[in-house]
Order: C-alpha cells, then sequence, then structure tokens
C-alpha cells in the first residue's frame, strides 16, 4: 500500500511518516521544506510547493499510482478576523486538496484528512462529541470545516473514502516553543515558577503526538470513514499541566498563578466513536509524554 502525506515535514508529519513507514507501507511525502535530518530511510520526499500548479502537476507525476491520500498541509492559526492571509490559508487547506484529490490516478481508495477539534466552537456540553453542533471561531477552525464538507462533495463524487480527523491539542518532542507546554517546560528548565495567567482551573484535552500517527494508521488499515475526535480522552487543568511539569525537577519549583480575567474554553472531547469504528486507544499517559519532551530537551535540572 502507498500512501501519499503532504505536510510531511512539519511537526505531525514526520510522526506520521515515521508510523507508516513502521508499519510497512510505502511514503510518497510532500512539503515545501526537506525535513530536519533528510527524509528517512524508505520515505520518497519531494520537495513542491503545492499552491504552484506546475510544482503540483509534478508531484502528482512523481507520486505515482497512490491508494491514500492523507493531508496535513495547513497554517494553523488562532486568528478571529480575516487578513492578506485569509486567501493563502483557503488555497492550501481547500482548494489544493481538493485539485490534488481530481488529479490523482484511479488507484485512490480514500482520503484521510486531518481536521480539527476547532470546528466545534465553544462546547454546549462536554465531552463534546461528533454530533455537536459546529460554529467555529477561529479562521483556522472555519477554514478547515469549509474542508470537510468540499472534500466530502468531492470524494463521493470520485467513489473514494473519506476520512476527517478532528484533532484536540497535540504535545510532544518538537512541538512549537511558542505553545503553552513547552513554554511551562523551558520556564521549569530554567528554575523558574510557570506562569498561569487564568485561575488554573482551565480544562484542556492534550493528546500525545504518536498516538495521532497511531490512529492515522489505524484508518488506513481499516478503511474507516466519516467523523471522528482524535484527542486523549482523559482532561486536564493547566494547574495539572503546570504541576506535572514542576514535577520533572528536581529543584522545588511550583506554579504561579495571576487569577488574572478567565478567557479561556473549557474543551474536552469523547472518543467512543473512534474506539469503536477502529480500535482507537491512545496509550500514553500525559505525564510520561511530558517526560519525553522534557529528556529531548536534556533532561534533569
Amino acid at each position: 500500500m502507498k500512501v501519499v502525506v503532504t505536510g510531511s515535514s512539519g511537526f505531525l508529519g514526520r510522526h506520521v511518516v515515521r508510523q507508516l513507514l513502521d508499519s510497512d507501507m510505502g511514503v510518497a511525502s510532500f512539503d515545501l521544506r526537506p525535513p530536519e535530518g533528510g527524509p528517512l530511510n524508505g520515505e520518497q520526499f519531494y520537495e513542491r510547493n503545492l499552491l504552484d500548479q506546475q510544482d503540483l502537476e509534478k508531484a502528482i507525476k512523481e507520486a505515482g499510482p497512490v491508494h491514500v491520500l492523507v493531508w496535513l498541509a495547513a497554517h494553523i492559526t488562532q486568528q478571529r478576523e480575516s487578513d492578506t492571509s485569509t486567501h493563502a490559508d483557503i488555497d492550501l487547506m481547500v482548494q489544493a486538496p481538493l485539485e490534488f484529490l481530481k488529479r490523482l490516478p484511479d488507484t485512490l481508495g480514500s482520503v484521510v484528512h486531518i481536521s480539527t477539534i476547532e470546528v466545534y466552537g465553544k462546547p454546549r456540553n462536554l465531552p463534546v462529541d461528533e454530533t455537536h453542533p459546529t460554529n467555529p471561531f477561529t479562521l483556522y477552525g472555519v477554514t478547515k470545516l469549509c474542508a470537510e464538507h468540499f472534500l466530502r462533495i468531492a470524494c463521493e463524487k470520485r467513489g473514494v473514502k473519506l476520512c476527517n480527523l478532528r484533532v484536540a491539542f497535540i504535545y510532544g518532542p518538537g512541538q512549537h516553543r511558542r505553545n503553552v507546554i513547552p513554554i511551562f517546560l523551558d520556564c521549569v528548565k530554567q528554575g523558574k515558577p510557570p506562569v498561569i495567567q487564568g485561575t488554573g482551573a482551565e480544562i484542556r484535552d492534550d493528546i500525545f503526538v504518536k498516538d495521532i500517527a497511531v490512529a492515522i494508521e489505524q484508518v488506513i488499515r481499516k478503511g474507516a470513514e466519516g467523523v471522528f475526535n482524535i484527542s486523549s480522552g482523559r482532561p486536564h487543568t493547566l494547574k495539572d499541566i503546570a504541576d506535572a511539569a514542576c514535577a520533572l525537577s528536581f529543584r522545588s519549583i511550583h506554579p504561579e498563578i495571576l487569577h488574572r480575567g478567565r478567557t479561556w474554553v473549557d474543551r474536552w472531547y469523547a472518543i467512543d466513536r473512534a474506539r469503536k469504528a477502529f480500535g482507537f486507544d491512545p496509550k500514553t499517559d500525559f505525564s510520561d509524554g511530558l517526560k519525553q519532551m522534557w529528556d529531548v530537551l536534556g533532561g534533569s535540572s
């Protein structure tokens, strides 16, 4: 089985490519930039701009006969107002996968689209399952929801399966340093208390990056189709995260809670549908995932 992965050089992309290769799948990967450290053994990497028509045509020819398209390529932002980058976001996350799909050979059997829990917007109830109304309040969430609908129509027309995976907050080694978990770990590493702007009671649902890669492999093997939440299913608070980060140090460090105005939207997502459909079962305990990130930063402090 051969799989095309777009956005393959990113944080999640590297883990997905590795997981598929380790599962004896062929992988053709595409990104604007080569992966750090170079392609993995067995990975067919192509440096291509999927917004450029010529590069898109080259990518299709280079991929050859493929069976599955995994679309990871995205521009993640928390913006709530459109600006000059909005059209480029729509091109990358909506138009590009549609053009790619249209040009792939008849060997294609399924599309796995990496969407986001941001399509739901502010939860009406917790945990949020896949029947929850969709009312995104970020441009990223709006664009991903738009892509879900366009891809559903396009895949039905082509007669291929579509699986939309609505992924929660991803953490793990290689995560962008401006996210809250790396920020907390960096503080503790420097002997400083992690600072919580709110009350510490804010609820999150973070999932370890390898668990997502495993979920994608399971979807491909089972031929699953439909919409699924991909999260840990185990909520924790912002203070829980800060406490877990502090516990990794030999020093006596405790979070600093500022109790400033709380603007965070509590989030927690049900994964029963994914568990039933393709055996999804996130294995990584949160403290174990944090420890892996800590070790990448250099271990004990």
